[in-house]
């Protein structure tokens, strides 16, 4: 079979769990000619006093694969690359504030990661999306510690191995653009893992409020499983609409990326799957992509208020819909159920927004998966409309709702949307 872009499909196999380094590694395992693009990516946003990327081949339960890590800068000299390189145990790297000692850890700000990433040569694309993936660690760090951006601090990234793990996973998923993703269950894993405030659960509280929404499963297995970094870029997947469910098709190569801890029973690798997947051509393509649902109860304020409250939300960036319907609350009360759909980047804005524009002191809100037909705007007989492929290939066609107000009754406004008939063009 061909290869082609078009078609292909990447399954991760999180069988010990993911982190940034298991991801790079499983995915220059599957292709190997992107190391090169990798590296070179590298050399243009790492310091020197970093140290160097180093790409090695080991084995795990048995099991060969590769290992991405960092050789800091003093061992480069006479030392051998197997006795010194820095291991990342998944990384653990885990983000915490700092607010007491400013003076400390003073390039691992995420302000300071990001100006870094801007400023460096690299291409527009993989600076957006290694920032991307950098915010979602950052905000998720701000979250949990009550903290804002500024304050937040990679604290064990003095080793700058979490920044050389972003960049390269950013590399990847922009020099895989076209390429589906989908992922095992996500193991749950269990315990406590040390960190420099000591001990915390696992999943980590910032991995834990980065997988909001995401499936778990239990395996028996304890032990940090995903790190902050690899749920980020799940999520990162997620936002982007990439994570779709796998159908099948020909396995065309695997990849294996190898953690340095050892779990009790089971190889602690992520595999890399690449498929090519059958293309039928009698469906239309849809978009799947990623929102988040968000809903709440008033029973407080008057209509004109709920009217108000409705209109200014809707047009709130980052919201994509509104529905309110009315019901009985508690006490017999009459209430108004809102229904807000946000884009996954901006909920939180929304949120607080509601806070601010509405009486209601809480609320609820889940990430969901919606797919969307491929839909073209266009103009027949000079009026705008809107051309649906559904996926028998059949096309149907909607006038746009401005276009509707110039009939003046109901009669003529019926009369002008079924001139709009793409059968007749």
């Amino acid at each position: 079979m061909s290869s082609t872009l078009a078609n292909q499909h990447i399954h991760l196999d999180l069988v010990g769990g993911i982190a940034g380094d298991m991801f790079v590694s499983a995915l220059l395992d599957m292709q190997p000619a992107l190391q090169e693009q990798v590296e070179s990516a590298l050399a243009l946003v790492l310091p020197d006093e970093a140290g160097k990327p180093l790409i090695s081949r080991g084995l795990n339960a048995g099991i060969s694969g590769l290992h991405f890590s960092l050789k800091p800068k003093e061992l480069n000299a006479g030392s051998s690359e197997h006795s010194h390189t820095h291991e990342h145990t998944h990384e653990h790297t885990h983000e915490h504030t700092h607010d007491n000692t400013p003076h400390q850890h003073t390039h691992t700000t995420y302000r300071y990661l990001c100006g870094l990433i801007e400023q460096s040569p690299l291409a527009t694309n993989i600076v957006k999306r290694a920032i991307h993936l950098l915010s979602i660690i950052a905000k998720a760090e701000a979250k949990i510690h009550g903290t804002s951006l500024e304050h937040v601090h990679f604290h064990e990234l003095a080793d700058w191995d979490s920044l050389m793990d972003v960049v390269a996973s950013a590399v990847i998923i922009e020099t895989l653009p076209k390429h589906t993703w989908s992922t095992s269950a996500l193991p749950l894993g269990g315990g406590l893992v040390n960190t420099q405030h000591g001990l915390i659960p696992v999943p980590a509280p910032a991995t834990a409020e980065i997988l909001v929404g995401f499936k778990f499963n239990d395996d028996g297995v304890k032990g940090e499983r995903i790190t902050p970094t690899g749920a980020a870029i799940l999520r990162c997947l997620s936002e982007l609409g990439k994570l779709k469910s796998h159908k099948g098709g020909e396995l065309v190569t695997c990849g294996y990326g190898l953690g340095t801890k050892i779990l009790k029973g089971m190889p602690n690798i992520l595999r890399a799957n690449l498929f090519e997947s059958p293309i039928t051509t009698s469906s239309q393509p849809t978009e799947h992509t990623s929102v988040v649902s968000i809903e709440f109860d008033i029973d407080d304020m008057t209509g004109e208020e709920i009217g108000l409250a409705a209109d200014l939300i809707r047009a709130h960036s980052g919201v994509l819909d509104l529905v309110i319907q009315s019901a009985r609350g508690k006490k017999n009360r009459g209430v108004e159920l809102f229904r807000v759909l946000t884009d996954t980047q901006q909920y939180q804005n929304v949120i607080d927004y509601i806070f601010t524009q509405t009486t209601t002191i809480g609320l609820r809100y889940r990430f969901d998966s919606r797919v969307c037909l491929p839909r073209q705007y266009t103009k027949i007989h000079d009026t705008p409309c809107k051309l649906v492929t559904r996926p028998n290939s059949q096309i149907t066609c909607k006038i746009e709702h401005d276009q509707l107000l110039a009939g003046a009754s109901l009669a003529e406004r019926r009369e002008n949307a079924a001139k709009i008939n793409p059968a007749k063009k």
